[in-house]
């Protein structure tokens, strides 16, 4: 006897056979796994104390062998900053979700409505950001605040939907610029790509605007910057954009709006999309350590 067939747009519903998965992430990384059980997808949000207890088990950055900056890459003498920001965990209110549509089916999976984001100190400019709505899904940078320049070395994100897993850290060399040579006003843009294990991803940084944001009851002089993701080949056809406002004065990420979608097909019908679409917005610039 046949079981039930799942509907569209269900959460944690039983998923089909899916052959293969797919994940880009925001500097235009892949991960890609393959199963070929059913599988449900389920996400353990991560509380404050998990948070706290990771960073205080570790508090300086995880990554060193990502790279360090050396010499200035593209300083601006219109930039101000930048200093590191304070080491700790900070409460990011959240919305959004990750999901896979396979077939005509699509499976959500909705982050908490808070995340607790860490900052782990390295030396000299640079800084390591995890955010971690959930245990499953974590998306974290490597950066450096420098003078008159806002830079990030490596995007590191690990990722394990129903079972299938991926970890992968795309270096940026030469650091991507974020804030700094072009990208410092309105129109202004810089390119880079990123590398990891092969994979090449171009990406375009776009300073769309000195703006406020309002943090805590505090109004912010933020950098708004909209980067772009882009990577084609090999089965592989995504794309992904991110909207962020950078503190001035340390760089620390006020706001964060992003949205990933990769289609795969690896032929034989084996076709799925992954997707992201998540908003985190900074509560308070006072981490708790």
């Amino acid at each position: 006897m046949k079981g039930p067939t799942p509907k569209r747009n269900v959460g944690r519903t039983l998923l089909r056979l899916i052959p293969v998965l797919a994940v880009l992430v925001a500097a235009g990384a892949f991960i890609i796994a393959n199963r070929t059980e059913a599988i449900t997808p389920e996400g353990k949000p991560v509380t404050l104390a998990k948070a706290l207890d990771t960073y205080r088990a570790h508090p300086a950055a995880f990554r060193e062998e990502l790279g360090q900056i050396k010499n200035p890459v593209a300083p601006s003498k219109q930039i101000k900053g930048f200093t590191k920001p304070k080491a700790g965990v900070y409460t990011y209110a959240t919305s959004g979700q990750d999901s896979i549509i396979y077939a005509g089916d699509s499976y959500k999976r909705p982050f908490p409505k808070q995340t607790y984001a860490r900052v782990h100190h390295s030396s000299g400019c640079v800084w390591e950001l995890y955010f971690a709505p959930i245990e499953e899904h974590v998306d974290a940078h490597r950066q450096c605040s420098g003078r008159g320049e806002y830079l990030c070395l490596a995007h590191m994100q690990k990722v394990s939907f129903a079972g299938i897993e991926g970890d992968e850290a795309h270096v940026c060399k030469p650091a991507m610029v974020q804030v700094g040579g072009d990208a410092v006003k309105a129109g202004g843009k810089e390119e880079t790509i990123c590398v990891s294990h092969g994979n090449r991803a171009r990406i375009v940084i776009k300073y769309v605007g000195d703006e406020k944001v309002a943090v805590g009851g505090e109004s912010r002089d933020a950098h708004h910057v909209r980067i772009d993701s882009y990577v084609k080949g090999d089965g592989l056809d995504g794309d992904a954009v991110a909207d962020v406002w950078f503190d001035k004065e340390d760089g620390l990420y006020l706001k964060v709006v992003r949205t990933a979608d990769v289609n795969v097909d690896r032929g034989g019908g084996n076709k799925g999309t992954y997707r992201v679409e998540a908003t985190y917005t900074l509560q308070s610039r006072t981490p708790q350590v």
